[in-house]
């Protein structure tokens, strides 16, 4: 059965937290290489894959995260590639998708497990997450929520 996580965040965006998004996408995607699975982090635009590949780049040398934004390194790719949605992505080479983008994309109907972020208080990203939350629901996804 198809599923999806989301990671409700009292800190969404906050660099000065030690719980935010990007500290979660890293130690999930460190977590799902371990794992051998392949993961697509898909973010909203360029500037925003740029800024994640950034963010994967500055982990410790002892939890380096091998990664790269689509298209770019080996023709085979990475365990954990990003894209956003101008990028041609072959969608079947992938286990998980890590969702950045805010709104529902069909592309996601391709995934059998998604993981998705939702913040606590910011009223526009937390009403768009429900948005996604009820498009997930409505294509039969298992949902599961954490509270952090």
């Amino acid at each position: 059965m198809k599923q999806v996580t989301f990671y409700v965040m009292k800190s969404y965006y906050l660099s000065n937290s030690n719980l935010n998004t990007n500290t979660l996408l890293s130690h999930l995607s460190r977590k799902y290489w371990y794992q051998r699975k392949k993961v697509l982090v898909y973010c909203e635009n360029k500037i925003q894959a740029i800024y994640i590949d950034d963010i994967l780049w500055e982990q410790p040398l002892d939890a380096f995260i091998p990664h790269n934004i689509i298209g770019e390194g080996p023709n085979s790719g990475a365990p954990i590639e990003i894209a956003w949605s101008q990028n041609e992505i072959n969608l079947t080479s992938y286990d998980i998708l890590i969702n950045l983008f805010f709104k529902f994309s069909n592309i996601f109907l391709n995934f059998k497990e998604i993981i998705d972020f939702a913040p606590y208080e910011e009223d526009y990203l937390k009403e768009l997450a429900r948005v996604r939350y009820k498009e997930y629901r409505k294509f039969g996804f298992k949902l599961n929520i954490i509270l952090l």
